[in-house]
Formats: C-alpha cells, sequence, structure tokens
C-alpha cells in the first residue's frame, strides 16, 4: 500500500476537510476511488445583460412627412400647475400701492405758484419738494435770507441734528418776506401766502413754533403740543423758538414729544 496524497482527485476532498492529509489504502481501492467520476457541477444561471440603449438612435416615432405647400404643425405649449400650497397658508393677496394723499388748499383764495411773488418763487425753487415735515417760526424769513441770528442758527442745528431726519423729508417755510416791506416785521403774517406754499408743499405735519398758532392764519382752537388736523394736515404749536433757546428742559421736551408723533405718524 501506498501513502496517497488527498489534493490529487475529487474523490478525497471530504477526507481532507476533515482533517485527514493521507490514507492506506489497499491498490485496488485506490484504483476505483481514482476511476470515479467527478461529479458534475451545475452551471450558475445568470440573467442576461439588456443590451444598452444606443444614444444615437432614436426609438421614437417619427411624425408623418408633411405634404408639400402645407404650412407647418403649431408647436403644443403645456401649462405647468402651480406647487401645491402648503395647509393652512393662505393665498397671497396682490399688494396694493397707496394712493398718494392729494393736496387740499387751506384757503379759498389760495395762489398757484405762477402767481407768487418773485421772493415765494424763488424760495420755492430752494425748498425740498415734498417734505413731509414743516418748520416755521416769527423770524424765519430774516433767518433764511442771510441775516441769520446767531442763536437761531445754532438752535437749528442743534435740532436738526437732535431729530436726525432724513434730508428732503423735511423744510422751512416762512410766515412773512424778507426783506420785511413797509410796516412789516419778524412779527407780520402773509397768510395767504403761508398758507398757499403749505398746500403746494402737501406735507403731513406742519410745526408752529411761535408759542400760539398766529391768528391770521386761522387756525383758532389749536393748543400747544396738542396736535389738530386741518384741510387734512396737522397742526402743531410748540413753544416759541426763543424759548427753547433758552429752556433746555423744555427743548429735550419737545425733541421726544416731535420724535413719538413722527414715529406714530
Amino acid at each position: 500500500m501506498a501513502p496517497v496524497p488527498l489534493n490529487i482527485a475529487p474523490a478525497f476532498r471530504p477526507w481532507r476537510q476533515a482533517g485527514i492529509t493521507y490514507l492506506l489504502l489497499d491498490d485496488e481501492v485506490r484504483e476505483r476511488l481514482l476511476a470515479r467520476p467527478e461529479p458534475a457541477v451545475e452551471p450558475v444561471p445568470t440573467q442576461p445583460i439588456p443590451p444598452r440603449p444606443d444614444p444615437m438612435r432614436s426609438d421614437r416615432r417619427q411624425p408623418p412627412a408633411r405634404p408639400a405647400g402645407s404650412p407647418p404643425p403649431r408647436p403644443e405649449y403645456r401649462q405647468t400647475p402651480p406647487p401645491p400650497r402648503p395647509a393652512g397658508t393662505r393665498a397671497q393677496e396682490p399688494v396694493q400701492e397707496a394712493a398718494p394723499r392729494l393736496a387740499r388748499p387751506l384757503r379759498d383764495d389760495a395762489l398757484p405758484p405762477e402767481q407768487w411773488p418773485a421772493y415765494w418763487k424763488t424760495l420755492l425753487k430752494k425748498t425740498p419738494s415734498s417734505p413731509s415735515l414743516v418748520w416755521t417760526y416769527p423770524s424765519l424769513s430774516r433767518d433764511l435770507g442771510g441775516d441769520a441770528d446767531a442763536a437761531h442758527r445754532d438752535f437749528l442745528r442743534r435740532l436738526l441734528g437732535d431729530m436726525a431726519l432724513p434730508k428732503g423729508s423735511h423744510a422751512f417755510w416762512p410766515l412773512n418776506r424778507y426783506p420785511y416791506g413797509e410796516g412789516e416785521s419778524e412779527q407780520s403774517v402773509d397768510a395767504r401766502l403761508f398758507l398757499s406754499g403749505v398746500s403746494v408743499l402737501n406735507p403731513e405735519s406742519v410745526i408752529l413754533m411761535c408759542g400760539q398758532a398766529p391768528p391770521e392764519l386761522g387756525l383758532d382752537g389749536l393748543s400747544p403740543l396738542l396736535p389738530s388736523i386741518v384741510g387734512g394736515r396737522r397742526f402743531v404749536v410748540t413753544p416759541h423758538v426763543d424759548d427753547l433757546i433758552g429752556q433746555p428742559q423744555r427743548y429735550a421736551q419737545l425733541i421726544t414729544f416731535l420724535k413719538a408723533l413722527i414715529a406714530g405718524r
């Protein structure tokens, strides 16, 4: 008998898997094992691989040939539906712009700018066209006319700095012209030209730093720091400009009041 290595034929593989390396066999037994046919191995079925589409080939059906002389077909348009709106949300309504506020004359005898005297025409050209706020006080025309009082100049600079209003959002419009005419002074009031200018400028608010409303304006019933609507505009009477210069506490209170008033609008 001769040792047979188990790696020479499939018949000996079970023994090798069991850890047996060599077997002592008779020659006859060895020959029979070696002559045993190897078990057939069934092929593993494989799925056929589908052919890859040829990008150069189109499977779409070609439209029938168009007769000569016939008009080309119209293209088809498909409207894409809007995406669904999440539950619980409301459809957005179109935004409507606020209509501009129309100017309303404060006097029946108000004059259009083309009929104003030269002083007022020139002043209008230097004034912002659509201010939301107009300031005035008795001696404003002199301060605007190149002969400004130093205390008034410093006061106005401080006032505008503390109010921090955007440029063009406010304007100064005097109660009278300067230089003063015969018999006129800083206390004079040209109500017709002043109110005609207010109608043209069309501000939301008019601040009268006069201590009281000048009677020439016909704004009876106005009280200090009590806003009143006249002709669609808000008029506010404040302490006199000279009193505000000499009383810092009243000035500080006025700034707080005006800021709250403008913010609330």
